[in-house]
C-alpha cells in the first residue's frame, strides 16, 4: 500500500471568532469545544489513521510557535512556514512538491484545522473508503456532507451518477462544486436532494495535483518549479521568501476542483461542522435552564435568555435581554445579535480602516 501523509492547514485568521480570535492568536489554536485546541483536535483525529512522522501542518511564520505549543508530538521539520498568505491551492501546492520527494504515488490527505467533527469512529472510516479508492482510480476525492437546511455559507456539491462502492460507502461522481449560493438556489438544492455540502477535505495522490496544478494554474505550477530544486537545502528559506510571495492567490476550490475531470466524493455520515460563527458553538455546549451558552467566565442574568457568554475572567451580568452574543476579551467587548454574527468579519475590517491594529 502507498504512503498516505495527512496535511493539516492551519494559517487563517479565523476574523469571525474576534475579539477571542486575535492575529497573534486565531481560532485554530484557540479551546473553543473543548480542553484541546480545534488544531490539536484535528491532529488527534487524523492520528488514528497516520503516524505523526506522517503528519504535516501548513501554517504562516507568525504562527509556528504557536504550532508546537499545540501540537508538540509532530515533528517540527513537518511544520511548513508560509511566507506569505497566498491561499489554498498554492499551500497545497507547497506542500505536494515537499512530500513529492519522499514518495510522489503517495496519498495526500486535505484537512482543515479548525472544524468540528463528531462520531469520529465514522469520520475515520469515510477517509479509508476514500484513500482506498483514490489509491485503485486516482482521482481527485472531495468528502461531501448531507445538508440538513440550506446554509449559505457554504460550498456545495452536486452529484452525478454512482461510480462505485468502497468499503460500503458508496462513491459518487462530481458533475459541479457551487460555492455559497443564494438563499432561494440553496432551499432548491436541498429539495432536488443530490446537493451535499463540500466539507473542505480533499484525498489525492501527490502526482495527481501536481499534474491538475500544472495544467489549470500553470503560473502557480512555474513558481512550484523555482522553489522544487532547492528543498531540503541551506538555501530552500531564501529561495521560498523570495517566491512565494509572487504565487498567485487562488483557492483549490476555485484553480483546481472547478475544472478538473475525474472528480468523485464520498458521503460522510459523521457530524460535520465548519463552526464559521459564535452562533454555530452554541449547539455543542452546555446551556442553562433559560438556553443561555457559559464557555469560560461567570454569567449573572434577570429575565435573559437565548444568548451565548463568552468571557476571559470577568462577571458579565444582563439584564431582560435575549439572543445575544457577548464576547469579552483582553481589552475589548463584542455585543451583537446572534442572527447577526457573520457580520463580524466586516466589523474586524472597519477596526483596520480606523488604524486600531492594537485590538486586531
Amino acid at each position: 500500500m502507498v504512503p498516505v501523509f495527512a496535511v493539516i492547514m492551519a494559517g487563517g485568521a479565523g476574523t469571525r471568532f474576534w475579539p477571542k480570535s486575535r492575529l497573534k492568536n486565531p481560532k485554530q489554536f484557540l479551546q473553543l469545544l473543548g480542553k484541546a485546541s480545534l488544531l490539536g483536535d484535528t491532529v488527534r483525529r487524523v492520528s488514528m489513521l497516520v503516524e505523526p512522522e506522517h503528519c504535516f501542518v501548513l501554517t504562516q511564520l507568525q504562527y509556528q510557535d504557536q504550532v508546537h505549543e499545540s501540537i508538540p508530538e509532530i515533528p517540527p521539520e513537518n511544520v511548513i512556514l508560509e511566507p506569505a498568505n497566498r491561499d489554498t491551492a498554492s499551500c497545497i501546492g507547497l506542500a505536494a512538491i515537499k512530500l513529492a520527494r519522499i514518495n510522489s504515488e503517495g496519498i495526500m490527505m486535505i484537512l482543515p484545522s479548525d472544524h468540528y467533527i463528531g462520531y469520529e469512529t465514522a469520520f475515520i472510516k469515510t477517509l479509508e473508503s476514500a484513500i482506498s479508492y483514490v489509491e485503485k482510480q486516482n482521482c481527485l476525492m472531495t468528502l461531501g456532507i448531507k445538508p440538513d437546511s440550506p446554509k449559505t455559507g457554504y460550498g456545495y456539491i452536486c452529484c452525478g451518477r454512482q461510480l462505485d462502492t468502497e468499503k460500503g460507502y458508496p462513491i459518487y461522481h462530481v458533475q459541479k462544486f457551487t460555492e455559497k449560493p443564494d438563499p432561494v438556489t440553496a432551499r432548491n438544492f436541498l429539495k432536488q436532494g443530490n446537493y451535499l455540502w463540500n466539507s473542505g477535505i480533499f484525498v489525492w495522490k501527490i502526482s495527481r495535483i501536481l499534474k491538475e496544478i500544472e495544467e489549470h494554474l500553470p503560473e502557480l505550477y512555474q513558481k512550484l518549479q523555482e522553489i522544487e530544486p532547492y528543498l531540503n537545502t541551506p538555501e530552500e528559506k531564501k529561495v521560498l521568501d523570495k517566491v512565494y510571495p509572487q504565487f498567485p492567490k487562488v483557492s483549490i476550490d476555485y484553480g483546481i476542483m472547478e475544472k478538473a475531470q475525474n472528480i468523485a466524493t464520498v458521503t460522510g455520515d459523521f457530524i460535520w461542522d465548519d463552526v464559521g460563527s459564535w452562533s454555530a458553538l452554541e449547539k455543542y455546549l452546555p446551556k442553562d435552564e433559560r438556553n443561555n451558552t457559559l464557555n469560560g467566565g461567570k454569567h449573572i442574568a434577570i429575565d435573559s435568555r437565548g444568548c451565548i457568554i463568552d468571557s476571559e475572567a470577568k462577571l458579565i451580568a444582563t439584564i431582560g435581554v435575549e439572543n445575544l452574543i457577548i464576547i469579552q476579551f483582553e481589552d475589548v467587548m463584542l455585543v451583537c445579535p446572534k442572527e447577526r454574527d457573520q457580520e463580524v468579519k466586516q466589523l474586524v475590517e472597519k477596526v483596520k480602516g480606523l488604524d486600531l491594529d492594537e485590538y486586531l
